[in-house]
């Protein structure tokens, strides 16, 4: 049994958080209690603190408990599931989290105010030297002094270069954890993003920020120029034996796999050697038949391939189809993707998601695990998004949505004309849902292959137009079948 104070999320104690009982019935650590920034008043429901805080009394029960090393288990504790277990080391890592703002926050908004007193310092003497000279330039008398110092001259380009900073329209951040992981933003400045600005003054009064003059890249003599050197190796049909690639053969042609940069199989069997081979140079890769692909080449990948994807270091954009009726567990994806098209994800892969901090074009088609809901997106990277997610797993697909709604500027929506022949995707409320995405630009409407637009042309426009009036005049909405835009 876990007996913790609600405000600072410490376990009680006999000492320093030894529970107290407060007059509105609950109950707190002493710690919190005796802390100033309180009001004297209770941290859970405001009410008044009547009286000395050192003097609300103990919560009997609590103390017997502890004194007793809590109460002993009902039943034996069964083992601990792999949910419990990231559970726990959540709440672990959000105590810490909690302890190290409560230290670093009053440090913080110290700094901050030395920050204005010196802002504040440095403007008088700028108004002062300006003063008197321009009481100089005026001839008048009794005015002693000569030409503003050095110092003061410096000063006064220090707060032209403050003053830039504080104006500045994007901020990029990187930072590197013990284990060499690192972790990138690049943040359009304004609202929430706003506290960086004073963290620039902060690093450039500390001399650790400078400005760095743009020059044009020079050309290098003997450097290559002309057209993007791709090498892409396509397997075929005879490449594959009883479904299964035959490396042997290809490995012997090694003109097809050395140094490729771009591998698109339709097949998926056997496919794990090869990527092992061109793990090192490969950029963009292909699995499976994707999105619309004849039936004859609907392979779906493994998650044995999929382990050899995880590992690629260099691969930027990925283009895959999972097997949905695998039951085992797919791994994560590269996180260092900066296109991916995806079809019958794993739950653990759309949660990398939220970690590719380089993603700026995604598709996601046929999620059919439990919903799911998304952060907002801190990497502001995403300009296109394009979703295919049935009516149960419209929470997911609008949650998805959201997350990028700060940079997404292009979305396509698999999204059914008539509700009567493709009921499982119509979303006649779309428009209204999409509303809030300030950054959007363009809605383009894809439409099932069961339910084409080309024999209800007046439903598709009356529909485009429906979702248009919800959304701003720049707003585009079209149809991807027979593009028509509403204007």
């Amino acid at each position: 049994m876990e007996l913790q104070c609600d405000i600072c999320f410490m376990q009680f104690d006999l000492h320093l958080h030894r529970p107290k009982n407060l007059p509105c019935g609950h109950t707190i650590c002493n710690e919190c209690v005796q802390n100033p920034a309180l009001g004297r008043k209770c941290p859970l429901c405001r009410n008044d603190l009547n009286g000395d805080p050192a003097d609300l009394p103990d919560s009997i029960a609590l103390i017997r408990l502890i004194e007793n090393a809590g109460a002993p288990p009902l039943k034996k504790p069964r083992t601990e599931g792999a949910e419990v277990q990231r559970l726990r080391r959540g709440v672990e890592a959000g105590r810490k989290v909690v302890e190290l703002l409560q230290l670093v926050v009053p440090k913080a908004v110290e700094a901050l105010n030395r920050q204005l007193d010196s802002s504040v310092a440095q403007l008088r003497q700028v108004e002062e030297a300006l003063e008197l000279q321009v009481q100089r330039g005026r001839g008048a008398a009794g005015v002693e002094g000569g030409d503003p110092v050095a110092e003061q001259l410096q000063l006064a380009g220090k707060l032209e270069d403050n003053l830039r900073l504080l104006t500045a329209n994007e901020c990029s951040v990187v930072a590197v954890e013990a284990d060499g992981a690192t972790w990138r933003a690049c943040s359009q400045l304004g609202g929430f993003s706003d506290m960086l600005r004073p963290l620039l003054l902060q690093l450039r009064a500390d001399d650790q920020l400078e400005k760095v003059d743009v020059a044009p890249f020079p050309a290098t003599p003997g450097v290559y120029v002309g057209p993007p050197t791709t090498t892409v190796l396509q397997t075929t049909k005879d490449d594959f034996k009883n479904g299964h690639l035959n490396f042997t053969d290809l490995f012997r042609d090694s003109l097809r796999w050395r140094n490729v940069r771009c591998l698109i199989s339709s097949y998926a069997g056997g496919l794990e050697e090869l990527l092992r081979i061109v793990a090192p140079h490969l950029e963009e890769l292909q699995i499976g038949g994707v999105f619309g692909t004849p039936v004859e080449h609907r392979h779906r990948a493994q998650p044995s391939a999929m382990v050899e994807v995880m590992e690629m270091a260099s691969l930027k954009r990925l283009r895959v189809r999972c097997d949905r009726e695998v039951n085992g567990v797919f791994p994560d994806l590269p996180l260092q993707l900066e296109e991916l098209a995806i079809q019958h994800p794993r739950e653990n892969q759309l949660r990398c998601l939220e970690r590719m901090s380089r993603l700026h074009s995604l598709a996601v088609h046929d999620y059919l695990g439990p919903n799911m809901n998304f952060a907002p997106s801190q990497h502001g990277a995403l300009r296109w998004l394009g979703v295919c997610l049935n009516q149960p797993h419209k929470a997911t697909m609008m949650s998805l949505i959201h997350a990028y709604a700060s940079s997404v500027e292009e979305i396509q929506v698999v999204c059914s004309v008539n509700e009567k022949v493709k009921k499982g995707f119509y979303y006649p409320g779309l428009g209204e849902d999409l509303a809030g995405l300030h950054a959007l630009r363009r809605l383009v409407l894809e439409r099932p292959r069961d339910d084409p637009c080309t024999n209800q042309v007046a439903g598709c426009l009356l529909q485009c137009r429906t979702f248009k009036s919800f959304l701003p005049s720049h707003v585009q909405v079209i149809c991807y079948t027979c593009y028509m835009p509403v204007l």
